[in-house]
């Protein structure tokens, strides 16, 4: 059983958005628009706790109570033979909620990649390095960053999983776009507020496109093993 096309149409489109972001300023042509340089201020003030609560705590609290509903029902679903039907939609879907975020975290962990509101460039006292240069010899951080990629919106892009969780078209679609919109809502409140570039942004929801497809092909492989068995 082969990994579907999509599967390839993701990991190539990510590795060209990554290779686009690595030799252009178009994270700084982006970012710039949220920036007022003459006042040092980001469009959205970052300790704003109204938005904060609706747009970060509150957003991460209602995927984590979604995912652990998921995660009861398909204990439910095992253990009394009940909604066998939406075994896999619930498997599929929190698989998805639990290796996207996960892996994204992990990366961002690695990375070293500051926060466009800790860069020289907004105010801060950070030179702007690509995800693979090294930093200047010069340079030294209190810290490693941990701002590539964006983490947060990458539980809202998990749910991009819906388009093969459910069965009919429609259906389909709505989850899909689901996913993506609740995603780029989470992502572009972070970039108002100088937490991530466009990029990190685009390239979280590509990344979990490659592993929403993986998961897919996985669960389906070993669905069909156990149906020869």
């Amino acid at each position: 059983m082969k990994l579907s096309r999509s599967f390839w149409v993701a990991l190539v489109s990510l590795l060209l958005v990554f290779w686009i972001s690595e030799t252009t300023e178009v994270d700084f042509w982006v970012q710039d628009r949220f920036f007022d340089f003459k006042t040092g201020q980001w469009l959205i003030w970052k300790d704003d706790e109204t938005l904060r609560l609706i747009f970060y705590s509150g957003a991460k609290a209602v995927i984590a109570l979604f995912g652990g509903g998921l995660f009861f029902l398909l204990l439910v679903s095992w253990k009394r033979g009940i909604w066998i039907a939406h075994r896999q939609f619930f498997l599929l879907v929190l698989l998805s909620l639990i290796v996207v975020p996960s892996l994204t975290a992990w990366i961002k962990s690695v990375s070293n990649v500051h926060c466009p509101w800790s860069i020289t460039r907004y105010g801060g006292e950070v030179p702007k390095v690509a995800v693979l240069a090294p930093y200047p010899a010069d340079f030294k951080s209190e810290r490693p960053g941990k701002c590539f990629p964006a983490g947060h919106p990458s539980g809202g892009f998990a749910f991009m999983m819906l388009f093969h969780a459910f069965h009919s078209r429609r259906a389909r679609m709505v989850g899909l776009w689901f996913g993506i919109s609740l995603g780029w809502v989470m992502g572009i409140y972070q970039m108002l507020k100088g937490a991530h570039y466009f990029s990190h942004v685009i390239i979280t929801m590509l990344l979990a496109w490659v592993v929403i497809e993986v998961i897919n092909w996985f669960v389906n492989y070993l669905n069909l093993r156990y149906d020869k068995k």
